[in-house]
Protein backbone atom coordinates (compact mmCIF):
# COMPACT_ATOMS: atom_id res chain seq x y z
CA UNK A 1 0.00 0.00 0.00
CA UNK A 2 1.41 3.37 -0.94
CA UNK A 3 1.58 5.59 1.39
CA UNK A 4 -0.35 8.96 1.23
CA UNK A 5 -2.35 11.98 3.32
CA UNK A 6 -5.80 11.60 4.08
CA UNK A 7 -7.47 15.23 5.05
CA UNK A 8 -9.54 14.94 8.07
CA UNK A 9 -13.70 16.03 6.48
CA UNK A 10 -14.47 17.65 10.31
CA UNK A 11 -18.56 18.00 10.58
CA UNK A 12 -18.25 21.16 12.17
CA UNK A 13 -20.59 21.41 15.46
CA UNK A 14 -18.43 23.09 17.95
CA UNK A 15 -17.50 25.95 16.14
CA UNK A 16 -18.11 28.43 19.09
CA UNK A 17 -15.85 25.90 21.81
CA UNK A 18 -13.46 25.89 18.62
CA UNK A 19 -12.88 29.36 18.51
CA UNK A 20 -12.69 30.62 21.72
CA UNK A 21 -10.36 28.04 22.82
CA UNK A 22 -8.16 29.62 20.02
CA UNK A 23 -8.49 32.83 21.29
CA UNK A 24 -6.77 32.30 24.58
CA UNK A 25 -3.17 33.89 24.60
CA UNK A 26 -1.64 31.61 27.61
CA UNK A 27 -1.73 28.08 26.37
CA UNK A 28 -2.51 25.09 29.12
CA UNK A 29 0.99 23.61 29.76
CA UNK A 30 0.49 19.93 28.89
CA UNK A 31 2.75 17.06 27.67
CA UNK A 32 1.26 15.36 24.60
CA UNK A 33 0.52 11.96 25.41
CA UNK A 34 -1.96 9.26 27.88
CA UNK A 35 0.09 8.50 30.65
CA UNK A 36 2.52 10.59 32.88
CA UNK A 37 6.29 9.18 33.75
CA UNK A 38 6.34 6.58 31.15
CA UNK A 39 9.50 5.07 30.38
CA UNK A 40 11.47 5.11 27.25
CA UNK A 41 15.10 3.39 27.93
CA UNK A 42 18.13 4.58 27.27
CA UNK A 43 20.83 4.47 24.53
CA UNK A 44 20.16 2.70 21.21
CA UNK A 45 18.07 0.21 20.26
CA UNK A 46 19.52 -3.41 18.93
CA UNK A 47 19.82 -3.85 15.60
CA UNK A 48 18.54 -7.72 16.20
CA UNK A 49 16.14 -9.00 19.21
CA UNK A 50 14.03 -11.96 20.03
CA UNK A 51 11.13 -12.74 22.15
CA UNK A 52 11.65 -13.97 25.03
CA UNK A 53 8.71 -16.02 27.11
CA UNK A 54 8.77 -14.12 30.67
CA UNK A 55 5.24 -16.24 32.24
CA UNK A 56 2.01 -15.99 32.69
CA UNK A 57 0.21 -14.13 36.26
CA UNK A 58 -1.77 -15.73 38.23
CA UNK A 59 -5.06 -15.51 37.30
CA UNK A 60 -3.89 -14.91 33.83
CA UNK A 61 -6.81 -14.59 30.98
CA UNK A 62 -6.57 -14.63 27.21
CA UNK A 63 -5.58 -11.73 26.09
CA UNK A 64 -3.10 -8.78 27.49
CA UNK A 65 -4.86 -5.45 26.91
CA UNK A 66 -2.25 -3.15 28.13
CA UNK A 67 0.84 -2.41 29.87
CA UNK A 68 2.17 0.03 32.26
CA UNK A 69 5.61 0.75 34.14
CA UNK A 70 4.52 2.29 38.03
CA UNK A 71 6.55 2.11 40.89
CA UNK A 72 9.37 -0.18 39.55
CA UNK A 73 7.20 -2.84 38.17
CA UNK A 74 4.50 -3.51 35.28
CA UNK A 75 0.91 -3.50 35.16
CA UNK A 76 -0.98 -6.05 33.00
CA UNK A 77 -4.82 -5.18 32.01
CA UNK A 78 -6.03 -8.38 31.13
CA UNK A 79 -9.74 -9.79 29.53
CA UNK A 80 -10.98 -12.66 27.80
CA UNK A 81 -13.43 -11.34 25.46
CA UNK A 82 -14.11 -7.53 26.07
CA UNK A 83 -17.28 -6.46 27.07
CA UNK A 84 -18.38 -9.92 25.95
CA UNK A 85 -17.67 -12.43 28.49
CA UNK A 86 -16.56 -12.46 32.43
CA UNK A 87 -12.77 -11.91 33.03
CA UNK A 88 -10.85 -8.77 34.55
CA UNK A 89 -8.05 -9.09 36.09
CA UNK A 90 -4.84 -7.06 37.03
CA UNK A 91 -1.65 -8.56 37.42
CA UNK A 92 1.67 -7.01 38.31
CA UNK A 93 5.27 -8.35 37.30
CA UNK A 94 8.55 -7.00 39.20
CA UNK A 95 11.56 -8.66 37.66
CA UNK A 96 13.59 -7.82 40.92
CA UNK A 97 11.13 -10.06 42.88
CA UNK A 98 11.51 -13.87 44.40
CA UNK A 99 7.80 -13.94 43.31
CA UNK A 100 7.64 -11.67 40.25
CA UNK A 101 4.12 -12.01 39.05
CA UNK A 102 1.11 -11.35 41.45
CA UNK A 103 -2.74 -10.55 41.14
CA UNK A 104 -2.88 -6.59 41.80
CA UNK A 105 -6.77 -7.00 41.55
CA UNK A 106 -9.15 -9.52 40.54
CA UNK A 107 -12.59 -8.83 39.32
CA UNK A 108 -13.68 -12.00 38.10
CA UNK A 109 -15.81 -12.31 41.37
CA UNK A 110 -15.52 -16.10 41.53
CA UNK A 111 -18.42 -18.12 43.93
CA UNK A 112 -20.41 -14.81 42.26
CA UNK A 113 -23.97 -16.13 40.56
CA UNK A 114 -23.50 -15.22 36.73
CA UNK A 115 -26.76 -14.30 35.04
CA UNK A 116 -26.43 -11.21 34.06
CA UNK A 117 -22.51 -10.82 33.81
CA UNK A 118 -21.05 -12.29 37.52
CA UNK A 119 -17.55 -10.61 36.62
CA UNK A 120 -16.33 -7.40 34.89
CA UNK A 121 -15.92 -8.38 31.58
CA UNK A 122 -12.27 -6.67 30.58
CA UNK A 123 -9.48 -4.52 31.92
CA UNK A 124 -8.79 -2.76 28.79
CA UNK A 125 -6.74 0.26 30.10
CA UNK A 126 -4.35 0.65 33.64
CA UNK A 127 -3.45 4.73 33.27
CA UNK A 128 -0.61 6.20 35.58
CA UNK A 129 -1.90 9.91 36.30
CA UNK A 130 -0.23 12.14 39.10
CA UNK A 131 1.62 9.24 41.32
CA UNK A 132 -1.44 7.09 41.25
CA UNK A 133 -2.87 4.55 38.92
CA UNK A 134 -6.65 4.49 37.13
CA UNK A 135 -8.01 1.46 36.02
CA UNK A 136 -11.53 1.42 34.05
CA UNK A 137 -13.98 -1.00 34.05
CA UNK A 138 -15.05 -1.76 30.88
CA UNK A 139 -18.20 -3.46 31.48
CA UNK A 140 -19.21 -3.71 34.96
CA UNK A 141 -20.94 -6.90 37.10
CA UNK A 142 -24.91 -6.72 35.96
CA UNK A 143 -24.44 -3.16 34.69
CA UNK A 144 -23.54 -2.51 37.93
CA UNK A 145 -24.73 -2.20 41.64
CA UNK A 146 -27.20 0.97 41.83
CA UNK A 147 -24.40 2.47 44.74
CA UNK A 148 -25.02 5.82 44.21
CA UNK A 149 -28.54 6.26 41.94
CA UNK A 150 -30.74 3.38 40.58
CA UNK A 151 -30.27 1.59 37.92
CA UNK A 152 -26.39 1.33 35.29
CA UNK A 153 -23.43 2.36 36.82
CA UNK A 154 -19.77 2.41 36.02
CA UNK A 155 -16.29 2.19 37.96
CA UNK A 156 -12.81 3.42 37.74
CA UNK A 157 -10.68 1.29 40.54
CA UNK A 158 -7.99 4.02 41.68
CA UNK A 159 -5.13 2.38 43.61
CA UNK A 160 -2.90 4.45 46.18
CA UNK A 161 0.88 6.03 45.87
CA UNK A 162 2.61 2.06 46.09
CA UNK A 163 0.17 0.98 42.99
CA UNK A 164 -1.82 -1.03 45.50
CA UNK A 165 -5.56 -1.55 45.15
CA UNK A 166 -8.75 -1.51 47.44
CA UNK A 167 -10.28 -5.61 46.86
CA UNK A 168 -13.87 -6.03 46.65
CA UNK A 169 -15.91 -6.02 49.63
CA UNK A 170 -18.09 -8.20 51.59
CA UNK A 171 -19.08 -11.66 50.91
CA UNK A 172 -21.27 -10.25 47.86
CA UNK A 173 -17.54 -8.97 46.38
CA UNK A 174 -18.99 -5.52 45.37
CA UNK A 175 -17.03 -2.46 44.34
CA UNK A 176 -14.77 -1.24 47.29
CA UNK A 177 -15.16 1.99 48.62
CA UNK A 178 -14.69 5.23 47.38
CA UNK A 179 -10.91 6.58 47.25
CA UNK A 180 -9.92 10.11 48.43
CA UNK A 181 -7.80 12.47 46.68
CA UNK A 182 -4.86 11.86 48.54
CA UNK A 183 -4.00 8.08 49.32
CA UNK A 184 -6.73 5.78 49.76
CA UNK A 185 -7.25 3.04 47.10
CA UNK A 186 -10.83 2.64 45.99
CA UNK A 187 -13.63 2.64 42.98
CA UNK A 188 -15.12 5.90 41.48
CA UNK A 189 -18.49 5.53 40.57
CA UNK A 190 -19.82 6.62 37.19
CA UNK A 191 -23.94 7.06 37.32
CA UNK A 192 -25.65 5.79 34.14
CA UNK A 193 -22.32 4.84 32.40
CA UNK A 194 -22.81 1.12 31.22
CA UNK A 195 -18.82 1.47 29.53
CA UNK A 196 -15.48 2.97 31.13
CA UNK A 197 -13.10 2.17 28.24
CA UNK A 198 -10.38 5.15 29.46
CA UNK A 199 -9.28 7.70 31.62
CA UNK A 200 -6.96 10.37 30.96
CA UNK A 201 -5.77 14.30 32.92
CA UNK A 202 -6.53 16.82 30.20
CA UNK A 203 -7.26 20.52 31.35
CA UNK A 204 -6.44 19.90 35.13
CA UNK A 205 -9.43 17.30 35.39
CA UNK A 206 -9.40 13.59 35.12
CA UNK A 207 -11.71 12.53 32.55
CA UNK A 208 -13.12 8.77 31.79
CA UNK A 209 -14.67 7.85 28.07
CA UNK A 210 -18.35 6.02 28.55
CA UNK A 211 -21.12 4.63 26.97
CA UNK A 212 -23.55 6.06 28.79
CA UNK A 213 -27.40 6.62 29.51
CA UNK A 214 -27.93 9.97 28.29
CA UNK A 215 -29.64 12.93 30.96
CA UNK A 216 -33.13 12.52 31.38
CA UNK A 217 -33.39 9.22 29.31
CA UNK A 218 -35.55 6.30 30.31
CA UNK A 219 -34.74 3.88 27.72
CA UNK A 220 -30.85 3.07 27.16
CA UNK A 221 -31.09 2.04 23.45
CA UNK A 222 -33.24 5.10 22.86
CA UNK A 223 -30.90 7.90 23.63
CA UNK A 224 -26.96 6.01 24.77
CA UNK A 225 -24.20 8.73 23.52
CA UNK A 226 -20.64 8.12 24.44
CA UNK A 227 -19.29 10.28 26.56
CA UNK A 228 -16.98 12.48 28.63
CA UNK A 229 -16.97 12.16 32.91
CA UNK A 230 -15.56 14.57 34.84
CA UNK A 231 -14.19 13.42 38.07
CA UNK A 232 -15.05 15.22 41.40
CA UNK A 233 -11.92 16.34 43.49
CA UNK A 234 -12.39 13.31 45.64
CA UNK A 235 -12.58 11.16 43.02
CA UNK A 236 -15.55 8.94 44.21
CA UNK A 237 -18.22 10.23 41.65
CA UNK A 238 -17.75 11.29 38.19
CA UNK A 239 -20.49 13.36 36.62
CA UNK A 240 -21.40 13.62 33.11
CA UNK A 241 -20.68 16.17 31.35
CA UNK A 242 -20.95 16.14 27.58
CA UNK A 243 -22.15 13.11 25.07
CA UNK A 244 -22.02 12.32 20.83
CA UNK A 245 -24.13 13.12 19.27
CA UNK A 246 -26.37 15.53 21.11
CA UNK A 247 -28.81 13.78 20.45
CA UNK A 248 -28.52 10.14 20.65
CA UNK A 249 -31.38 8.20 18.96
CA UNK A 250 -32.43 4.81 17.81
CA UNK A 251 -28.51 3.83 18.53
CA UNK A 252 -26.16 3.61 21.15
CA UNK A 253 -22.30 5.33 20.69
CA UNK A 254 -18.99 4.51 23.28
CA UNK A 255 -16.53 6.62 23.58
CA UNK A 256 -13.15 4.90 23.24
CA UNK A 257 -8.89 5.53 23.64
CA UNK A 258 -8.41 9.03 24.53
CA UNK A 259 -4.87 11.19 23.94
CA UNK A 260 -4.02 14.72 24.50
CA UNK A 261 -2.42 16.56 21.26
CA UNK A 262 -1.80 19.91 20.39
CA UNK A 263 -3.31 20.96 23.22
CA UNK A 264 -6.84 19.36 22.52
CA UNK A 265 -8.20 16.15 23.29
CA UNK A 266 -8.71 12.78 20.79
CA UNK A 267 -11.36 9.98 21.61
CA UNK A 268 -11.93 6.79 19.69
CA UNK A 269 -15.75 6.77 18.69
CA UNK A 270 -17.57 3.11 17.97
CA UNK A 271 -21.48 3.61 17.48
CA UNK A 272 -23.22 -0.40 18.26
CA UNK A 273 -25.04 -0.68 15.37
CA UNK A 274 -21.99 0.47 12.77
CA UNK A 275 -23.36 3.18 11.25
CA UNK A 276 -21.30 6.09 12.53
CA UNK A 277 -19.69 7.91 9.65
CA UNK A 278 -17.30 9.34 11.73
CA UNK A 279 -14.18 7.78 12.53
CA UNK A 280 -12.95 9.77 15.67
CA UNK A 281 -13.77 12.95 17.77
CA UNK A 282 -10.97 16.06 18.02
CA UNK A 283 -12.38 18.22 21.25
CA UNK A 284 -11.28 21.21 21.93
CA UNK A 285 -10.73 23.62 24.82
CA UNK A 286 -13.84 25.05 26.67
CA UNK A 287 -13.91 28.53 26.76
CA UNK A 288 -12.28 30.10 29.85
CA UNK A 289 -14.31 29.13 32.77
CA UNK A 290 -16.82 27.44 30.71
CA UNK A 291 -17.23 23.67 31.44
CA UNK A 292 -16.92 20.99 28.85
CA UNK A 293 -19.77 20.92 26.24
CA UNK A 294 -20.88 18.83 23.46
CA UNK A 295 -20.36 22.27 21.45
CA UNK A 296 -16.43 21.08 21.72
CA UNK A 297 -16.89 18.10 19.86
CA UNK A 298 -15.97 17.65 16.41
CA UNK A 299 -16.46 14.66 14.71
CA UNK A 300 -13.92 13.74 11.72
CA UNK A 301 -14.01 11.38 8.62
CA UNK A 302 -10.61 9.99 7.63
CA UNK A 303 -11.46 6.65 6.16
CA UNK A 304 -13.12 5.78 2.90
CA UNK A 305 -15.79 4.46 4.67
CA UNK A 306 -15.94 5.64 8.74
CA UNK A 307 -16.50 4.23 11.38
CA UNK A 308 -13.01 3.40 12.28
CA UNK A 309 -12.51 1.56 15.48
CA UNK A 310 -9.55 3.47 16.94
CA UNK A 311 -6.89 0.64 18.87
CA UNK A 312 -4.05 3.03 19.91
CA UNK A 313 -2.66 6.44 19.79
CA UNK A 314 0.43 7.55 20.61
CA UNK A 315 1.65 11.28 20.22
CA UNK A 316 5.67 12.22 20.03
CA UNK A 317 7.92 14.49 18.66
CA UNK A 318 4.63 16.90 17.30
CA UNK A 319 2.99 14.26 15.87
CA UNK A 320 0.08 11.70 16.36
CA UNK A 321 0.15 7.91 15.47
CA UNK A 322 -2.98 6.48 14.91
CA UNK A 323 -3.73 2.28 14.64
CA UNK A 324 -6.99 1.89 14.09
CA UNK A 325 -9.34 -0.81 12.03
CA UNK A 326 -11.75 0.18 9.49
CA UNK A 327 -13.72 -1.93 7.25
CA UNK A 328 -12.14 -0.67 3.70
CA UNK A 329 -8.35 -1.80 4.55
CA UNK A 330 -8.49 -3.41 7.55
CA UNK A 331 -5.52 -2.10 10.91
CA UNK A 332 -3.98 0.30 9.63
CA UNK A 333 -1.05 2.64 11.42
CA UNK A 334 -1.42 7.00 10.62
CA UNK A 335 0.44 9.74 11.36
CA UNK A 336 -0.55 13.36 11.69
CA UNK A 337 1.00 16.97 12.40
CA UNK A 338 -2.41 18.72 13.00
CA UNK A 339 -4.71 15.62 13.77
CA UNK A 340 -6.86 16.09 10.85
CA UNK A 341 -4.59 15.21 7.48
CA UNK A 342 -3.02 11.93 8.06
CA UNK A 343 -0.50 9.63 6.67
CA UNK A 344 -0.83 5.94 5.86
CA UNK A 345 2.57 4.24 7.33
CA UNK A 346 2.07 1.08 4.90
CA UNK A 347 3.91 -2.04 6.95
CA UNK A 348 5.70 -4.42 5.20
CA UNK A 349 3.51 -7.51 3.79
CA UNK A 350 5.05 -9.95 6.38
CA UNK A 351 4.22 -7.80 9.11
CA UNK A 352 0.11 -8.31 9.21
CA UNK A 353 -1.34 -5.88 11.07
CA UNK A 354 -0.07 -3.19 14.09
CA UNK A 355 -0.80 -3.61 17.65
CA UNK A 356 1.00 -0.65 19.01
CA UNK A 357 3.38 1.95 18.64
CA UNK A 358 6.09 3.58 21.76
CA UNK A 359 9.73 4.99 21.84
CA UNK A 360 12.22 2.90 22.82
CA UNK A 361 15.69 4.15 23.52
CA UNK A 362 16.93 6.22 20.35
CA UNK A 363 13.93 4.70 17.89
CA UNK A 364 10.31 4.42 17.57
CA UNK A 365 9.26 0.66 17.75
CA UNK A 366 6.06 -1.31 16.34
CA UNK A 367 4.29 -4.45 17.53
CA UNK A 368 2.71 -6.31 14.45
CA UNK A 369 1.45 -9.63 14.01
CA UNK A 370 4.70 -10.73 12.33
CA UNK A 371 7.12 -9.23 14.95
CA UNK A 372 8.67 -5.82 16.31
CA UNK A 373 9.75 -3.22 13.89
CA UNK A 374 12.14 -0.14 13.87
CA UNK A 375 10.17 2.66 12.30
CA UNK A 376 12.14 5.58 10.90
CA UNK A 377 9.60 8.23 9.19
CA UNK A 378 8.10 5.59 6.53
CA UNK A 379 10.59 3.13 6.95
CA UNK A 380 10.12 -0.71 8.26
CA UNK A 381 13.07 -2.36 9.56
CA UNK A 382 12.43 -5.66 11.45
CA UNK A 383 14.19 -6.26 14.89
CA UNK A 384 12.42 -9.64 16.04
CA UNK A 385 10.38 -12.20 14.63
CA UNK A 386 6.79 -12.96 16.45
CA UNK A 387 6.89 -16.15 18.51
CA UNK A 388 3.35 -18.29 17.18
CA UNK A 389 1.26 -20.38 18.91
CA UNK A 390 -0.10 -24.04 18.14
CA UNK A 391 -3.86 -23.78 17.39
CA UNK A 392 -5.88 -26.74 15.70
CA UNK A 393 -2.77 -27.86 14.01
CA UNK A 394 -1.50 -24.72 12.50
CA UNK A 395 0.68 -21.76 13.89
CA UNK A 396 -1.16 -18.43 14.65
CA UNK A 397 0.46 -14.90 15.80
CA UNK A 398 0.51 -14.82 19.67
CA UNK A 399 -0.21 -11.20 18.27
CA UNK A 400 -2.74 -11.45 16.46
CA UNK A 401 -5.20 -8.01 16.07
CA UNK A 402 -8.89 -9.63 15.75
CA UNK A 403 -10.39 -7.47 18.86
CA UNK A 404 -11.14 -3.69 18.31
CA UNK A 405 -11.13 -3.03 22.26
CA UNK A 406 -7.83 -5.22 22.93
CA UNK A 407 -4.45 -4.97 20.95
CA UNK A 408 -1.41 -6.61 22.37
CA UNK A 409 0.32 -3.79 24.00
CA UNK A 410 4.11 -2.53 24.23
CA UNK A 411 6.06 -1.06 27.48
CA UNK A 412 8.97 0.09 28.44
CA UNK A 413 10.27 -0.85 32.14
CA UNK A 414 13.61 -0.71 33.37
CA UNK A 415 15.12 -0.23 29.95
CA UNK A 416 13.92 -3.47 28.85
CA UNK A 417 10.78 -3.92 26.08
CA UNK A 418 7.55 -5.50 26.85
CA UNK A 419 4.80 -7.26 24.70
CA UNK A 420 1.54 -8.43 26.35
CA UNK A 421 0.06 -11.37 24.10
CA UNK A 422 -3.83 -12.23 22.81
CA UNK A 423 -3.50 -16.21 22.84
CA UNK A 424 -2.51 -16.87 26.86
CA UNK A 425 -2.00 -13.64 28.69
CA UNK A 426 1.64 -14.07 28.61
CA UNK A 427 4.12 -11.50 28.87
CA UNK A 428 7.25 -11.54 26.48
CA UNK A 429 10.42 -9.53 27.23
CA UNK A 430 12.60 -8.45 24.17
CA UNK A 431 16.25 -9.38 24.34
CA UNK A 432 19.18 -8.24 22.14
CA UNK A 433 20.56 -10.73 20.00
CA UNK A 434 24.50 -10.28 19.73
Amino acid sequence: MRAHAVAGMGLVIGVLCGVAAAAQTVPFDEADGDDTGVETGRGRVPAAMAFVRVGRPPGALRRVCDLTAFGGALYMAEANAPLGSDGATLARYDPGAAVPFTLAFNWNRPGQPTSGGGGGQGFLRVRAIDGRLFVPDADPPYAGFGLVDPGTEGYVFVSDRDGRFAPPRGPRMRPPGAPDPSARPGAGVLPRAYHVLDVIAWRGQTLASTGSVGPGSRAWRGASPGALHVADADLARWRYAAGYPARAEGDVWRLGYLVRFGGRLYAGLQDYFGRESADYLRVDPPPPGEPLSAACFHPQRVTPRGGAQTLRWFAHGGRLYWVAWDRALGTVLRVSRDGLAWQTLAAPEEAGAPSDIVQFRDALVVLTEGGLYRLDDTRWTRLAAAPTARINGRERPVFVVNDVFCAAPLAVLDDTLYAGDQRSGALWRLQEIR
